[in-house]
């Protein structure tokens, strides 16, 4: 097995992650600001959905 480090623009990143997956690899590290940002990406979707009516609104037990 080969462990590769590579870097890419960010805009590319959700590309070569699906690629990763489809060819059965695995992020050993991911970058903090990468976590950050699927974070991000998670809570404005959740916002959607919500304001969609897809999901149901948080309540503080869920917080």
């Amino acid at each position: 097995m080969t462990t590769l480090t590579i870097q890419v623009k960010d805009n590319d990143t959700e590309f070569l992650l699906e690629v990763i997956k489809r060819i059965n690899g695995k992020v050993i590290q991911s970058s903090k600001k990468e976590n950050l940002l699927n974070g991000i990406k998670q809570g404005i979707k959740e916002a959607k959905d919500i304001k969609e009516g897809k999901i149901a609104p948080l309540s503080l037990n869920d917080i």
